[in-house]
C-alpha cells in the first residue's frame, strides 16, 4: 500500500474543514499516513466553476446553520457561529503558505489555531492584526510567494474537481465533506 500523504484541500472559513481536521489527522496516523494541508479560497474556486456560494440560498443557509451546530457536537468540537460569516480567509491562507515554506509542522499548528480563533474565539479573518496574533508576523500576510502558493493551490483544486471544503484525496480518490471521515478510515483499512 502506498504511504503517500492524504491531501486535505480546505478553506479556513469552512466550519466543515474545522470539524474534519483533527479527525483526519488521527485517521491518517492510525494508518501510517501524513496529511498535506492545502488551504484554498473556496469562493474563487466556486466562482471559476460557475457555482453559487453555499450560503447564498436561504433554504440551504438555514439548514447549514443547524447542521454546523449539530456537526460540531458530533465531532466533539467547540463551536460558535462566527460574526463575520461567510468571509474570505485569504489572510490566514497566506500566513499558512508563508509558514509552510519554512516549517510545514509550524504551518499545521498555525492552521489549527486559526480554526479555533475563527470558530471559537470569533476573530475577524479580514483583520490583519488579529490574524497575525494567531502566530505570524504581519509581513507574512502580504508575502508574494505565499500569495502565489495560495493561487497555485486554488488552480490545482479547480483542475482536480474540488468544489467544496473540505475536499480530501486518498491516493487520488476524492472524498467531500467532514461526514466522509468514516469512509476514509474504511478506505485506508481495506485498500489493497
Amino acid at each position: 500500500m502506498s504511504k503517500a500523504p492524504i491531501e486535505f484541500f480546505f478553506d479556513f472559513a469552512s466550519p466543515y474543514a474545522y470539524f474534519a481536521a483533527q479527525g483526519l489527522e488521527e485517521i491518517a496516523a492510525r494508518h501510517g499516513r501524513t496529511v498535506r494541508w492545502r488551504p484554498i479560497l473556496l469562493w474563487t474556486v466556486l466562482r471559476s466553476l460557475g457555482l453559487p456560494p453555499p450560503m447564498e440560498s436561504k433554504a440551504k443557509g438555514d439548514y447549514m446553520r443547524l447542521d454546523m451546530d449539530r456537526s460540531a457536537r458530533f465531532h466533539g468540537r467547540r463551536f460558535r457561529f462566527p460574526t463575520n460569516f461567510p468571509t474570505s480567509a485569504h489572510l490566514p491562507a497566506r500566513a499558512f503558505y508563508w509558514l509552510e515554506a519554512q516549517d510545514p509542522e509550524a504551518a499545521k499548528a498555525f492552521a489549527r489555531k486559526a480554526f479555533t480563533a475563527f470558530f471559537v474565539d470569533d476573530i475577524d479573518f479580514k483583520d490583519a492584526a488579529a490574524v497575525a496574533g494567531i502566530g505570524v508576523d504581519e509581513t507574512a500576510l502580504k508575502d508574494e510567494a505565499a500569495t502565489q502558493a495560495l493561487r497555485a493551490a486554488g488552480l490545482e483544486a479547480e483542475s482536480r474537481g474540488v468544489y467544496g471544503s473540505p475536499f480530501i484525496f486518498v491516493d487520488g480518490e476524492p472524498f467531500f465533506g467532514a461526514d466522509r471521515l468514516p469512509q476514509i478510515e474504511w478506505r485506508l483499512a481495506t485498500a489493497p
